[in-house]
């Protein structure tokens, strides 16, 4: 699309135009302005619904100024206005982005986007199997997808999940069984624009997918119930001697785990002024009239068949009338 208006900046030359380009790897909008008889002076503006957009550039060596849109959307409709002016006065161009002419542009971006489409690939997950294609733009409302298994329309449901990104056209099954083996197809319409992709879960394709599915699921399952220090704990406790010293934490894990203390990698044992007390899946630790032997590095040890893990704590006791460490290091 070219416009063409006298540049009345200087000897009202003719400026060579406005050009609208379409950016194939990511959907973005480019638009550009060239000017001519410019001077060192020249400044060079882009409007969006008469305010001013900081993110336009301008090379004052060639004339062009430039102002690019990443994912271009609905938002983005309206006039946009470039404007050239110095000491002997401006000029300006106009662009109207709304109706025909922005349906038209993400009318080709979806051409494009659907002739981007890859091959479909197979990819086992923690929930089940996913087949997708990637593309370079995608646009709900330009742009359609439709799913087939064996040549049967697929609609999402409990086991089937379809859905898009800006980058992606994908197919979730769910909990897969062996009747979802077969051939699958995805048609991409946009616009005049046709495509038809395929790919065939069975065989080796479907064993593969099932055995990494099967191994994120049980590695899910892992990190849900291993035991874990999930909070409470703080990096460093500080307390005057004589005090009592309570430290709380919150654990988890299925089956319930093992508890053990620690104090400088050795372990706690629990007489006198040492208790431990577990309620549901909060753990305390009570120091009862601390003293500088209790100062050190204490950590919490969580155990089950799943895993461990532990979670540490650093206790300074200070004495009468002295300062925390932290305090005197500040």
């Amino acid at each position: 699309m070219n416009i063409y208006k006298d540049n009345r900046v200087g000897q009202g030359s003719k400026g060579r135009g406005k050009t609208i380009s379409k950016n194939s790897e990511s959907g973005s909008q480019q638009r550009s302005h060239m000017v001519t008889n410019t001077k060192k002076e020249t400044r060079f503006q882009w409007f969006f619904q008469r305010a001013e957009l900081p993110d336009g550039q301008y090379d004052p060596e060639t004339g062009t100024g430039l102002l690019c849109i990443e994912e271009l959307s609905k938002k983005d409709k309206g006039i946009y206005r470039a404007m050239v002016s110095d000491d002997r006065g401006e000029d300006d161009t106009i662009l109207d982005l709304t109706g025909d002419a922005l349906d038209a542009i993400f009318t080709e971006l979806g051409r494009i986007g659907a002739l981007s489409a890859t091959p479909l690939k197979i990819q086992g997950t923690e929930e089940g199997i996913r087949i997708f294609s990637k593309v370079k733009y995608y646009n709900v409302e330009y742009m359609k997808t439709t799913w087939f298994h064996k040549d049967k329309r697929l609609e999402s449901g409990d086991r089937i999940r379809t859905g898009t990104t800006l980058d992606e056209i994908w197919l979730h099954i769910l909990d897969p069984k062996d009747s979802d083996k077969g051939k699958y197809t995805l048609e991409i319409a946009a616009g005049k624009e046709f495509r038809q992709l395929s790919t065939d879960l069975s065989g080796q394709a479907f064993e593969d997918a099932m055995a990494e599915h099967q191994r994120l699921k049980a590695l899910a399952i892992i990190e849900k119930n291993r035991a874990k220090v999930v909070r409470g704990l703080p990096d460093v406790a500080t307390i005057m001697e004589d005090k009592t010293l309570c430290l709380t934490c919150v654990i988890s894990g299925d089956p319930t785990p093992e508890i053990s203390w620690l104090k400088n990698d050795q372990p706690v044992t629990f007489l006198d002024r040492y208790r431990m007390e577990v309620r549901g899946s909060e753990v305390t630790i009570t120091i009862e009239k601390v003293n500088s032997d209790d100062s050190g590095r204490y950590g919490v040890f969580v155990k089950n068949k799943y895993g461990s893990e532990t979670g540490q704590v650093t206790i300074s006791v200070f004495k009468h009338g002295d300062e925390p460490k932290e305090l005197k290091s500040m």
